[in-house]
């Protein structure tokens, strides 16, 4: 075993030293993924030896996290520190090898470095870290240092100025895009190494004959096909490049240091290019077959388990009483938080919760209850969870029909793209459609351009985007044309009982999981849990209570029938007793007259009903008096 592999297993058992018992309720053991502390502000990565102390934004190994917390001066000290508690075995002492560090720097068109890129390597082991502007001329590596950072390819200014029938290769990586250019060649990579190609990334390469370099390992053969894929209908010309002879993930510089020269890549480039010119030119984008058969093929991921798939655009309808809005807050800040929801796995990151129709105040008053709820701390969630109030706003319309029906992006979608691009956020619900289509909610082919229109911000940025929506008056659960069912892959309804004021998420529509699956759960202390997760006895109080208030008004809703027939009650015992008469009533839904009696005592308590005049007489014109409404809150 190699010193790099011993430290990376002595993360665990150091960890357990210095931390204590991990935080069972975020950890997620099976994965050996380690919460420390209260909020799970300390992560420990047990299989792959690293730590990460979001509050003090420090990271990095074993030998890290002891000089972090265990007060050790230097890595001497640290690795004395691990043999004095029996973690490592006691050795000849010996410094680390000094960490060598090559930076690329990632630069505008004109040239302007954005950010730049560190390749660490110590003892063998390599790192990728992206440092971001500090604000004051230089750079930084710390969390959150590369917000609001614009992305581009490596080598961009000397991408557009090459000559334009010259081969561009998209290679895996800095190190090898600066070995082509080197040999003279046209080279360029994208930030963030394999599976990152956004396709922001494309428009430099508009009409260009482009060949990507697949590294020899499963990752490096999806990554190119990837590439390729998004570069179709850009280049002018693109295909993927397996090279002859690599060695087991091996890469483009391993084939130059075997022999291989600029020459002879460029012969199998243009062999490459040559293979896509010559197959036939289809009007319609077909899948590559060849690409794709190297590729193992995955299924649909979640960014929240069952309900949103990632990529797509999911529609959550139900009545205005469902409470659409607390539920989509609650489940933006789970992801932020990254605990579950509702029992359901939530993808961990950043998340977008955008509503226009409550203020900034309503969003702090009930981010507040969520998180006393759920056990976050507000300030932990700051730069992860985003919580955006358009109340008020006159320009909420994502797009706009011109007179031919062609919908045309507004600058609200161009806001919206920015902010899931800078933020990284791979769950945005957007509350809700009535404020963001302002197009003919029954014209079928408005509300299909619309869907189209997210359905392309998902895909590009591979996000989640749940998009609220209300029931029509006929009991459907959307309102206006079957295309917004028919648009969408996914769909979600929330029925709520107000009687026992249970509410029920069921999959309505679901291409990539099971239709019809229920998830029963209830409101409380401002947020909504699941009936078995509450103890014994909040459950029993909660159900009295909900039973309460739905009787109180099941009373009232007598009592105002009766007032409207002109037929007075009384809350003595009489012919007219309100609970005995109440008690035959459709209306009262068969709860009895002891129910009745209880919520009409409740309501004298709160002065929601008392004795006085109805407002007609008795056709002798004395004024007929008995039980009614007055000032109360019957709830």
């Amino acid at each position: 075993m190699t010193h790099a592999q011993s430290l990376s297993t002595m993360m665990g058992p150091a960890a357990a030293a210095l931390l204590g018992p991990p935080n069972e309720r975020l950890s997620r053991q099976t994965e050996g993924v380690l919460r420390f502390g209260s909020q799970g502000s300390i992560e420990v990565n047990v299989g792959e030896g690293w730590f990460s102390d979001y509050e003090a934004g420090v990271r990095g190994g074993v030998l890290d996290l002891i000089k972090h917390k265990g007060g050790a001066a230097n890595d001497a000290a640290a690795l004395t520190w691990l043999e004095n508690r029996g973690i490592k075995n006691k050795s000849e002492p010996r410094s680390p090898a000094p960490a060598a560090s090559q930076f690329y720097d990632y630069r505008s068109e004109s040239g302007a470095v954005l950010f730049r890129v560190e390749r660490k390597v110590q003892d063998g082991r390599k790192a990728f870290l992206q440092h971001g502007p500090d604000g004051a001329g230089g750079f930084v590596c710390r969390r959150g240092c590369m917000q609001g950072v614009r992305r581009v390819l490596y080598r961009l200014p000397e991408l557009l100025g090459a000559d334009q029938d010259a081969v561009v290769f998209v290679c895996e990586g800095e190190k090898d895009a600066d070995r082509l250019a080197s040999g003279g060649l046209v080279a360029t990579t994208n930030p963030g190494g394999a599976g990152k190609f956004l396709a922001d990334f494309a428009p430099p390469l508009s009409g260009r004959r482009v060949v990507v370099l697949e590294d020899n390992d499963q990752a490096g053969r999806d990554h190119a096909a990837d590439v390729v894929a998004k570069l179709v209908g850009t280049a002018k010309f693109v295909a993927a490049l397996r090279l002859p002879g690599l060695p087991d993930k091996g890469d483009v510089s391993d084939w130059i240091a075997a022999g291989g020269a600029p020459a002879d890549l460029t012969r199998l480039a243009e062999d490459a290019l040559a293979r896509a010119v010559n197959e036939p030119r289809l009007p319609l984008p077909t899948l590559d077959l060849a690409a794709l058969a190297h590729v193992t093929p995955a299924p649909k991921a979640f960014a929240v388990e069952r309900l949103a798939p990632l990529g797509e655009v999911t529609l959550f309808t139900g009545p205005g009483s469902a409470g659409k809005s607390l539920f989509g807050q609650q489940l933006a800040s789970c992801a932020a938080g990254g605990i579950p929801c509702l029992g359901l796995d939530v993808m961990t990151g950043p998340a977008i919760y955008l509503t226009c129709e409550d203020d900034a105040g309503q969003l702090h008053w009930r981010q507040s209850h969520i998180c006393r709820a759920l056990g976050l701390s507000m300030s932990d969630l700051a730069g992860k969870l985003h919580l955006i109030s358009l109340r008020g706003a006159l320009d909420n319309e994502l797009g706009t029909f011109d007179a031919e029906g062609l919908l045309k992006p507004a600058p609200a979608f161009h806001r919206l793209v920015a902010m899931l691009t800078t933020t990284g956020s791979k769950l945005a619900i957007l509350d809700n459609v009535a404020h963001l289509f302002t197009g003919n909610e029954n014209d079928r082919g408005e509300v299909t351009r619309f869907v189209n229109l997210l359905n392309r911000l998902a895909g590009d940025t591979g996000a989640a985007i749940i998009l609220l929506g209300h029931p029509n008056k006929a009991g459907d659960s959307y309102s206006g044309s079957t295309a917004w069912l028919n648009a969408v892959r996914s769909q979600i309804t929330v029925e709520h009982d107000l009687e026992t004021d249970m509410r029920t998420l069921t999959v309505g529509k679901a291409n990539y999981s099971r239709k019809g699956e229920a998830l029963r759960f209830i409101w409380n202390e401002w947020a909504f849990v699941l009936e078995s997760d509450l103890p014994a006895d909040d459950a029993r109080d909660l159900r009295e209570t909900v039973q309460a208030s739905a009787d109180n008004l099941l009373f009232l809703t007598c009592l105002r029938e009766r007032i409207r027939q002109q037929r007075g009650v009384s809350e003595k015992l009489s012919a007219t007793y309100a609970p005995k008469v109440f008690a035959t009533m459709a209306e009262s839904k068969g709860i009895g007259v002891k129910r009745l009696e209880a919520a009409m005592d409740r309501l004298f308590r709160i002065n929601a009903i008392g004795r006085g005049p109805l407002g007609w007489d008795d056709g002798h014109r004395h004024p007929v008096s008995g039980l009614r409404e007055t000032a109360g809150d019957p709830s």
